[in-house]
């Protein structure tokens, strides 16, 4: 494969205890070149101690490409306990940080916020989903804030709906928001055995990529074999994706180790 280093950077996400907000300095220093911290949880954070946390970073040149960990899961968008003044509070609040950071996308996963409730219509959540995403958009719209929501496919073990990279498309074309774009997410193309050459479809769209060896969700080793990876980063050359690639998967018993270890995977296939 031909050398993607200028195109892309690669960076960790918030998942399991990587805490990108808190181990920024480590994850840098160990070879990668940004973090994603969850968003929710820095939406959590009193307003001093964010401000300390995005100052520190600044000052140790830790770059935020992107959020993932959007909603908690106590704040629902589809379903009969949706609150739009709730939403609409929480994204003011949420997105003006994310912002702040310098992030540039959003990954909307939170399966605990959209999963579809027993009982529940599936129409009708695909439309509380649609009205939600709208909704964001008008934020990022209205205080010009330089990002996207990244809406991400994720299995059918985690929720019960948006579950194939295909679906996520289509309700991302049925949006109709340049504020909204997708996540493309290896893990969960493994996970439901979809193939990866549907991105092409969505050149134009895809804004945030993530990916974890889907044997244990770990961190991705250069020795390791995992099939269709090759597939996964070719289909993104040839849409002329540039962004963020970030490992978003459950940390072992060294951490830096495992960044390491992630670093020298992206340059074996990636440089």
């Amino acid at each position: 494969m031909s050398d993607l280093s200028p195109l892309w950077q690669f960076g960790i996400s918030d998942f399991s205890t990587s805490e990108p907000l808190k181990n920024g300095e480590l994850i840098v220093a160990n070879g990668l070149d940004f973090i994603e911290p969850g968003l929710a949880k820095a939406a959590e954070m009193s307003e001093e101690d964010f401000l300390i946390a995005a100052a520190r970073l600044k000052t140790a040149d830790v770059p935020v490409l992107s959020a993932n960990w959007f909603l908690p899961p106590s704040l629902k968008v589809v379903g009969p306990e949706v609150d739009d003044e709730k939403s609409l509070d929480f994204l003011q609040l949420a997105l003006g940080r994310a912002a702040h950071l310098g992030a540039k996308a959003v990954v909307f996963g939170s399966p605990g916020s959209r999963s579809i409730p027993t009982g529940w219509a599936e129409l009708e959540a695909h439309n509380q989903m649609i009205r939600f995403c709208r909704m964001a958009a008008e934020v990022i719209k209205e205080n010009h804030f330089d990002l996207r929501i990244a809406v991400e496919h994720v299995n059918h073990t985690e929720t019960n709906f948006l579950n194939t990279f295909a679906q996520a498309l289509a309700i991302t074309r049925e949006i109709d928001r340049p504020e909204i774009g997708l996540a493309a997410d290896f893990y969960h193309f493994a996970m439901e055995g979809e193939g990866s050459d549907v991105m092409r479809e969505a050149a134009d769209l895809i804004c945030a990529v993530q990916l974890a060896n889907p044997n244990g969700r770990c961190f991705p080793k250069p020795e390791a074999d995992i099939p269709g990876i090759d597939a996964f980063f070719e289909h993104l050359a040839g849409i002329g994706y540039r962004g963020g690639v970030s490992v978003e998967a459950t940390v072992g018993n060294d951490f830096a180790a495992d960044c390491v270890a992630a670093a020298q995977f992206f340059e074996n296939h990636c440089r």
